[in-house]
């Protein structure tokens, strides 16, 4: 039977750059993948605490022995799960962001605009993907204070932290260049967000006949009319973790 180590590179010659070296990389990256599809149903029916190695394997029709020359425990499928959704909003956000900065309008006019469309796109990308607001969150068995380690927990904060900046930085523009006032509104923002979808996933909002997007309308144009107010917002915060 002839297998990938059946060939003999030339000297000098790296696995990668040669057919077989792209066939072993196109199998390792399935393999992976194999393994973080199964991660997510294991994730969504039992949560990061009812998860386990052994049930995430037998998902992937593959031995635990298989899985952990690719994860070390389920905490990291967890965060690389987080981490590629993350990756994929920051480049919905980005991409909207940007093509608002186009709009032929006066400097205050686009930076309103550009923190616009990228709430939006952010709203837009959670409603389509439910699962990654719970995954980010950490909330499929109930919203209690998880992580999977303060390292990665850093490194997951840091790349949620570089979605909301795309937002906050023409925030910081129409205020003045504050940096300090453009982070609580973003941060303010972000939690109308979140919590808008929480409840819409819930199902609570459809008594009270809005939707996440109108509760977002209503939150630019309230921030709109406030922070024409000199105080407005408070300036003293904390660093957000991640930022250290």
């Amino acid at each position: 039977m002839i297998t990938p180590s059946t060939y003999l590179l030339p000297a000098g010659q790296d696995a990668v750059s040669t057919p077989t070296g792209h066939w072993g990389s196109a199998l390792h990256d399935a393999r992976r993948g194999l393994i973080l599809s199964a991660a997510r149903d294991e994730f969504i029916d039992k949560g990061l605490e009812g998860a386990s190695m052994r049930s995430i394997a037998l998902r992937a029709g593959c031995t635990t022995g298989a899985i952990y020359p690719q994860f070390e425990s389920k905490e990291r499928m967890y965060a690389a799960l987080l981490a590629q959704s993350l990756e994929r909003l920051d480049t919905v956000v980005l991409a909207a962001v940007q093509a608002a900065s186009t709009a032929p309008d006066s400097a205050p006019g686009v930076a309103h605009a550009q923190v616009r469309a990228g709430c939006q796109a952010f709203l837009a990308y959670y409603m389509a993907h439910p699962f990654e607001v719970n995954l980010g969150l950490y909330a499929f068995r109930g919203l209690k204070r998880q992580g999977v380690g303060k390292p990665t927990d850093r490194e997951l904060n840091a790349a949620l932290w570089q979605v909301l900046d795309r937002i906050a930085q023409p925030l910081e523009q129409s205020h003045g260049g504050s940096a300090e006032a453009a982070q609580s509104l973003v941060a303010l923002l972000f939690s109308q967000m979140i919590g808008a979808l929480v409840l819409q996933l819930a199902g609570r909002l459809d008594p009270l006949g809005t939707d996440p997007a109108r509760l977002l309308d209503l939150m630019l144009a309230t921030l709109a009319a406030a922070t024409a107010h000199p105080e407005f917002p408070p300036t003293k915060r904390r660093q957000p973790d991640g930022q250290n």
